[in-house]
């Protein structure tokens, strides 16, 4: 019980932290109740200085929605080394997925790394370049369904020799995620660098995490842990509308 225990910590805090770090930028598009707002802001009072400390060894402070997704990023790396650490030393449920060059030097990470390059290009562009934004604000549905496909795509392409339906799971996953993280609402900026260098260091952050699943993540392993943390911000969400239907009818 103990080594199981043992070997699953790391697993744990990477879901714990996502679902949290979902949940704290869900405030801005859901109204969550005083206790699930509470956990939020406590989460969210604990975590976001210690990533922006993290970032600051380099020497810069990025804006909040791009605290957030590098938070995120590193939680979705410690699911991936926790699921393959549970792997290796549970031989009951052991995944053949070995740990090889051969995972990330091939030409479909290759495309992926391109596609999604090509996504931040266009969305820095859309930031920096007016004829873009003004491509993107004339038209910002197919400019949005645009840049998720690409992203998606990457995501696709890029875990390869994974089942088609874990690589899709994570990919619709992953887009949910950039899409809470774009359109919550965010804190008063601290930044010392532009959106635009914020965006760039977030998705350098969003590359490594990619390459860690792809090499050390057990796909099937991976993706259940994924989708375990997916239910835990769904079931926060349905508690909480609950409590407040409760409170509205007492009322």
């Amino acid at each position: 019980m103990f080594q199981a225990l043992r070997h699953s910590v790391l697993t744990w805090l990477g879901v714990f932290g996502g679902a949290l770090t979902l949940l704290s930028n869900l405030q801005g598009i859901l109204d969550l109740a005083k206790w699930a707002n509470w956990l939020t802001v406590k989460w969210s009072e604990f975590a976001t200085p210690v990533v922006s400390e993290l970032i600051g060894l380099f020497g810069i402070r990025v804006t909040s929605s791009a605290t957030a997704m590098i938070a995120m990023a590193i939680f979705v790396s410690a699911i991936a080394i926790g699921a393959r650490i549970e792997n290796e030393f549970r031989q009951n449920v052991y995944e053949e997925w070995p740990i090889r060059w051969s995972n990330i030097i091939n030409k479909r990470v290759l495309l992926a790394f391109v596609l999604y390059v090509s996504e931040v290009i266009l969305v820095v562009l859309a930031f920096s370049t007016p004829m873009i934004a003004s491509i993107a604000i004339r038209f910002p549905y197919a400019f949005i369904l645009l840049g998720f496909a690409m992203y998606c795509g990457a995501i696709v392409v890029g875990l390869r020799g994974w089942p088609l339906w874990c690589s899709l799971v994570v990919a619709i996953c992953m887009v949910v995620f950039s899409y809470i993280f774009g359109y919550s609402v965010r804190s008063p900026e601290l930044a010392d660098v532009s959106e635009t260098a914020s965006v760039v260091v977030a998705s350098a952050f969003a590359v490594t995490c990619g390459l860690i699943v792809v090499v050390v993540a057990p796909p099937l392993a991976f993706t259940k842990r994924v989708i375990f943390m997916v239910v835990g911000v769904l079931l926060v969400i349905a508690l909480s509308e609950l409590s407040q239907l409760g409170l509205t009818a007492t009322l």
